[in-house]
């Protein structure tokens, strides 16, 4: 693709963005669901019009990049005193939780497909993974009360590294042919590989936070005080990649470095006000641009075709998906964390907002690219995912959480409130 086929491509993928906007405002949806239903109209199995295909560099930076810049944000507005009150449903949430939900997944997947379990439990563990991309923009328009957000926002995080050690596991197990202890020694050793990732990517995050903090900062090491944009996406995108590199959860550093820079006071690091509202308004600014182009993106991946053929198998997945797997989960995340006092309209609400998109997308195009047997259904289940928790659940987290009185009387200022 030249230059000029990459500027046409890139205005047209903005202009869609822009477009659905206004159409959302007009027909009070959240605005994801309109980027993605104008992104299939637009792309290349409707009318044509513009493909930016999954695996494509333009495509491969927004889901990295741009996915870690989200992650930033969303650690940066959450308080780790209001977080530490439910820090046992979160691991449970972000831990057990992916297991039970790949574990559900996996039976009905062989039982509405007639595929073996491995297969199964292949989707299960792409789609155990929930969105941040999706989670971020939603919560921070619908202020929702603030634990139960910032709750849910930090399982994605953590999730996310989980979902994707145990789609590596799992897909040592398919590759090896179903035999389970061949499986786990192609996969290098899953717990080990886990620990890793989230150590090395706590330990990126810490670091790349300080610096951001410190850097930005009133003190005599506040040298780039002046330039917060240049400075922010530098430090992300090096850690993104070095965390990588080493084998960390590049996801979970970005996370941590936003929590970080988030709660400095708790480092003794100072901002003036200034300072501050600059990295607010770009990070918020920045993510706003990612979130449009993802979702178009997503749309324009979107294949009618896999999901007519599938409809109905699909759609009995989906269903055990959104109203057995999450519930149980979450049951047991929640239940077992009587310190928190989780009440009932939060359990509920949190089991009802799981929405899927940018990470489990990400998985299942490795596997495509791997070409790992099965790869083409899971594929199609993840199609059915964010078709489907995009149209039915992001529309009514608003309605449920008002129903529920988990809504602020406006949207919060101060995270610790």
């Amino acid at each position: 693709m030249d230059a000029a086929q990459v500027l046409l491509t890139t205005g047209i993928v903005l202009a869609v963005a822009l477009l659905a906007l206004p159409i959302a405002r007009t027909l009070r949806l959240p605005s994801m669901v309109v980027l993605v239903v104008l992104g299939v109209l637009a792309g290349p199995t409707v009318l044509g019009l513009v493909d930016v295909p999954i695996d494509s560099l333009g495509a491969e930076l927004l889901f990295t990049i741009g996915v870690a810049l989200i992650l930033f944000h969303g650690g940066l507005g959450i308080s780790l005193r209001v977080i530490s009150r439910s820090a046992v449903g979160l691991l449970l949430l972000a831990g057990p939780g992916v297991m039970i939900t790949a574990g559900v997944v996996a039976v009905a997947v062989s039982l509405a497909f007639g595929v073996p379990w491995q297969i199964g439990l292949l989707a299960g563990a792409v789609l155990s993974a929930t969105d941040p991309a999706i989670l971020i923009p939603l919560f921070d328009r619908l202020g929702l009360r603030p634990r139960v957000a910032q709750t849910v926002i930090a399982e994605s995080a953590l999730n996310d590294t989980i979902a994707a050690i145990a789609t590596v596991t799992v897909t040592g197990i398919v590759v090896a042919g179903g035999a389970i202890g061949s499986g786990l020694e192609i996969a290098g050793g899953p717990v080990l590989d886990l620990l890793q990732a989230i150590v090395i990517g706590v330990g990126f995050g810490l670091g790349g936070g300080l610096l951001i903090a410190l850097l930005l900062s009133s003190s005599r090491f506040g040298v780039l005080r002046e330039s917060a944009a240049a400075t922010l996406l530098a430090i992300v995108a090096i850690g993104y990649v070095e965390s990588e590199v080493f084998g960390g959860s590049p996801y979970l550093a970005a996370f941590i470095a936003g929590l970080v820079v988030g709660n400095k006071d708790l480092f003794r690091i100072d901002h003036d006000h200034r300072q501050e509202q600059a990295l607010e308004t770009y990070t918020a600014e920045t993510v706003d641009l990612v979130v449009l182009t993802i979702f178009v993106v997503l749309g324009l991946n979107l294949d009618l075709g896999l999901l007519y053929d599938n409809l109905w198998a699909g759609l009995a997945v989906m269903a055990v998906f959104i109203l057995v797997a999450r519930p149980l989960t979450v049951a047991v995340g929640l239940g077992l964390d009587r310190r928190a006092g989780w009440t009932l309209p939060e359990a509920g609400f949190i089991a009802w907002c799981r929405e899927t998109g940018v990470v489990p997308v990400a998985l299942a195009g490795s596997l495509l690219a791997q070409g790992v047997p099965g790869a083409e259904l899971v594929a199609t289940l993840v199609t059915f995912a964010v078709a489907t928790t995009l149209l039915l659940q992001a529309t009514t987290a608003g309605w449920l959480a008002g129903r529920l009185g988990l809504l602020d009387a406006r949207p919060p200022v101060d995270p610790d409130s």
